[in-house]
């Protein structure tokens, strides 16, 4: 008979070996499949972690479609703390470029590119990254240019080179690109002031499109917008350096593919059309282009518009279309280079007390380009003979010019020379025209003034 002792003995020395043999505790070694290892069990790269982040990206893109920005940025921003196991499993880019995307649509640039860099940072040669690095930065600059949002200074400085040197890596990446070199074009000609830089990259836009097949094209029909608005901002630089006949045949081309589209908003097409057939003499087909510009303006005629109508008008000897044309802008409103327009169509009736009229009328508001207006008052005295008051008008304009940009006005210097010369003070005359022969010695007419104060010393 067993007492119950021996029976609590027997108990206790099997109960070590049964823990033994069932211990969960087991060493990754001993796992050696060649389908399924450990490191795919714990993988932060497993098929969990890809189908999390799908899930994630669906439910953004579902958002964006609606254009819920506020929520994607509270439901996934930041994603340390919102997804941390797609951060865990690095999984989180795709994420973190969509939330940028999000948060450009905000305004809310600094943030936006902040994730960015960190997406730069961990895929350096990554195409879609630098490219929307570039973009936030672009965009940024631009809602600062339209005073959406401050940015200036030092702070202004390094977006535009964190913005260049994003557009040159895609651009580098993808040399093919059209969007890239139209926005970096854009960057130079719109937010820096450079349109020789800028033109070289939208006629590199314009290239690179016209050297796709019809497939690629197809393939890649989101960027034939950023073709068409280069080529419309490629013919306004090719007018601005003198080439009207490639600006011709660029604008007209803009015209015939986005006739259907409208990529570009049909006043500003048809007023580059308008402008280009006026540098070209064609005042007929320039003031029809005009016309059309104005009747397609959703806020009725636009002032630079019925400007060039007025001067085109002017070019066919009609004066009274010509002020016809300069009344559709309501007068308090009137931009100074609206009134230089307005006189000039008075002064071509010789109105020219009207004329003075118009143009002192604008003095006091014209804070940039005033001595524009005062050489327009000192030619119009001049031709009265009021040659005093022609020469303090020119004196005024170098003054403004001088105080204003630091440089001679040599245009100024030139009329104030002559007017002087026609005062008979003809050592002012002389020092005036030597002072400008210093400056510019070819300057038109300074020989012939030159020769004028000779004649009068002779005498």
């Amino acid at each position: 008979m067993v007492s119950l002792g021996s029976t609590a003995r027997i108990i206790t020395k099997a109960a070590p070996t049964a823990a033994k043999e069932k211990s969960s505790v087991l060493d990754k070694n001993d796992f050696n499949d060649s389908f399924f290892t450990f490191e795919d069990l714990i993988s932060p790269e497993s098929g969990a972690g890809r189908q999390t982040q799908k899930r994630i990206t669906n439910d953004i893109d579902e958002l964006m479609r609606n254009c819920h920005w506020e929520d994607i940025v509270s439901l996934y921003h930041p994603v340390e703390t919102k997804v941390p196991d797609l951060v865990a499993a690095k999984l989180d880019l795709p994420v973190r470029e969509k939330i940028a995307f999000a948060m450009g649509q905000l305004k809310q640039f600094d943030p936006a590119i902040k994730e960015l860099l960190v997406c730069v940072k961990s895929e350096p040669d990554n195409f879609y990254v630098r490219s929307s690095l570039a973009y936030t930065a672009y965009n940024s600059l631009y809602a600062a240019k339209n005073r959406e949002v401050f940015l200036a200074g030092e702070a202004r400085k390094k977006r535009i080179m964190l913005a260049h040197e994003n557009f040159e890596k895609a651009r580098e990446l993808r040399p093919d690109t059209v969007t890239n070199n139209y926005r970096q074009g854009m960057l130079l000609s719109q937010i820096e002031n450079k349109p020789d830089k800028a033109q070289p990259l939208f006629q590199k836009a314009c290239d690179n499109w016209e050297g796709l097949t019809d497939e690629d094209q197809s393939q890649r029909h989101q960027e034939k917008k950023n073709y068409i608005k280069s080529l419309y901002r490629l013919a306004s630089l090719l007018l601005q350096n003198g080439d009207a006949g490639n600006a011709f045949n660029r604008v007209n081309l803009c015209l015939s593919l986005d006739e259907k589209t409208n990529y570009v908003d049909l006043t500003f097409k048809y007023f580059a059309l308008g402008k280009v057939q006026f540098h070209l003499g064609n005042y007929d087909d320039a003031r029809n282009a005009l016309m059309f510009a104005n009747q397609s303006s959703t806020r009725g005629p636009r002032d630079f518009v019925s400007e060039l109508l007025a001067r085109s008008y002017l070019a066919m000897g009609r004066s009274d279309k010509a002020l016809g044309a300069i009344a559709t802008i309501p007068e308090a409103i009137r931009k100074p280079y609206v009134r230089w327009t307005e006189a000039d169509a008075y002064s071509s009736t010789k109105d020219f007390n009207r004329a003075e009229r118009v143009l002192k009328s604008c003095l006091e508001r014209d804070r940039l380009s005033k001595h524009k207006t005062l050489m327009r008052l000192t030619k119009i005295a001049y031709l009265k003979k009021e040659f005093e008051a022609a020469m303090t008008h020119a004196g005024q304009a170098v003054a403004f010019f001088q105080e204003k940009w630091g440089n001679p006005y040599y245009e100024g210097l030139l009329w104030q020379a002559v007017s002087a010369l026609r005062l008979g003070k003809v050592g002012m005359a002389e020092d005036l025209a030597l002072e400008l022969k210093a400056n510019c010695r070819n300057y038109p007419k300074l020989d012939q003034v030159l020769s004028m104060i000779e004649d009068e010393k002779n005498r």
